[in-house]
């Protein structure tokens, strides 16, 4: 029987019942569509690919099990936070303790507050300690793996109790500073690869230079050492851990020399190479020379010990009986090239923050973000961050250009061109987004930013 004609037959207008129908599956797929439109966000619209993290996470595991705390008497798997620098989203692998992230598939999701710094460091969030690193990460497995084992180093610091600080190694800007360091990094990298019977031969010459340039800066010891002990034993444990073999381990190291050497600065850079450096000369030992390090150790001093080395009395005659079997004159014309830019480079920045109009922030308690391959020190006034992310109390400051005069203390930029739009203000290179009632005052030639009611 015809359908059109039954409908008839029952009584019930055909043109109705196709309209009921039509109604009733729009609301039944209007509801189908409600319930996997969650599906499809979490599969497309996350601004980064969850699943490919999940997989870097497994490799971070496995290096930290197969370690097991063989290196450091504890395994370094911790939280950890891959943060896209841009959106601010969070990728974890474990949950924190306040409910701020939620359940992805097989990991953690959520975003980082606008005002906290995201740096490759360690931070507090929502009631834990985390490793954190900046998405997104190198494309190279090896690179990758190195910088997060670097990261988890520091978390496992925190644990220890290791003190970080920020140590003032502005001495090795300058010219003999540099031309020492380069001399040390040579000798060791001779001892690492010598198979003529004269590894201590060479390693006494690095402590020559080693020494020497201590010498010529007298105070600055300690600061040095430190650095090596928080940021070197941190890059040495990432090459350690990811690399196959020994030689595989020295080969790693060495290759990160070559573009460490290519920084601007080695203000801060130098302890990651001269920690594994040592690192490694130390673990040929065979001594358990890692238990109970501080960061007021000196691992030149653990080396000289090590190999029975003595040092010359006269360090400056030994440096220059031994300097030209280290590439001293090649050095020398490289360094001699870059001082005279840098003296160029330094009157630009004198002018820009002693002599122009400026902006002075005060920074009780800093959130910084910045590339520790660029700090210029400025005399005594402090270092310049060419590029700098700093979070305090009164708003946020991005310095993307012309850089940041900063102590720790203070922050200093240029109050050329300066202007305010509502609650932004921005400079020369520079823009602060102003937070509660704080505002822009000037004092003299010069600005501040003071509360409402101050």
């Amino acid at each position: 029987m015809d359908f059109v004609l039954w409908m008839k037959l029952i009584n019930i207008d055909a043109h109705l019942f196709f309209h009921v129908i039509m109604l009733i599956m729009k609301k039944l797929l209007s509801a189908f569509l409600f319930l996997v439109s969650p599906l499809f966000i979490l599969a497309q619209d996350y601004p980064v690919d969850t699943d490919k993290i999940k997989g870097y996470f497994n490799d971070f595991r496995e290096i930290c099990d197969r370690d097991n705390g063989n290196l450091w008497g504890a395994n370094l798997w911790a939280p950890i936070l891959i943060i896209d620098k841009e959106s601010r989203f969070i990728v974890a692998n474990q949950p924190d303790n306040e409910g701020l992230l939620r359940k992805t598939g097989e990991v953690y999701t959520g975003y980082y507050p606008k005002d906290k710094g995201i740096a490759n460091s360690t931070t507090d969030f929502g009631g834990r300690l985390w490793m954190m690193v900046m998405y997104p990460l190198p494309e190279n497995e090896y690179s990758r793996n190195q910088l997060c084992i670097h990261e988890l180093f520091h978390s496992l610091q925190k644990r220890m109790n290791i003190s970080f600080g920020n140590p003032d190694n502005s001495h090795l800007d300058n010219m003999d500073a540099r031309i020492l360091l380069k001399l040390e990094w040579t000798a060791l990298e001779k001892a690492l690869t010598d198979d003529r019977g004269r590894k201590k031969e060479y390693l006494e010459d690095a402590l020559v230079f080693r020494n020497y340039r201590r010498a010529l800066y007298p105070g600055k010891t300690q600061a040095e050492n430190e650095l090596e002990i928080l940021e070197g034993l941190a890059d040495y444990t990432g090459h350690r851990l990811c690399s196959g073999s020994d030689g595989d381990f020295r080969n790693n190291i060495l290759s990160s020399g070559k573009r460490i050497r290519n920084n601007q600065t080695y203000v801060r850079s130098f302890a990651y190479y001269s920690g594994p450096l040592y690192g490694l000369i130390l673990d040929r030992t065979n001594q358990d020379w890692r238990a109970g390090i501080t960061t007021s150790d000196d691992l030149g001093v653990r080396v000289q010990h090590s190999y029975n080395i003595t040092i010359p009395e006269d360090l400056a005659k030994a440096y220059k009986k031994s300097r030209n079997l280290y590439n001293y004159d090649d050095i020398f014309r490289v360094e001699s090239e870059r001082e005279e830019n840098r003296q160029e480079v330094l009157t630009v920045y004198r002018n820009r923050f002693t002599r122009d109009t400026v902006l002075i922030l005060d920074i009780p308690k800093p959130n910084v973000v910045f590339d520790p391959r660029t700090l210029i020190p400025l005399d005594t006034l402090g270092t310049v961050y060419p590029t700098i992310r700093i979070i305090a109390d009164w708003g946020i400051l991005q310095v993307n250009e012309g850089g940041c005069l900063f102590d720790w203390k203070k922050a200093i930029v240029s109050g050329k061109s300066i202007k305010q739009n509502d609650r932004i203000i921005t400079g020369d290179g520079w823009e602060i987004e102003l937070a509660g009632s704080w505002k822009l005052v000037p004092e003299g030639m010069n600005y501040r930013l003071k509360q409402e009611n101050y």
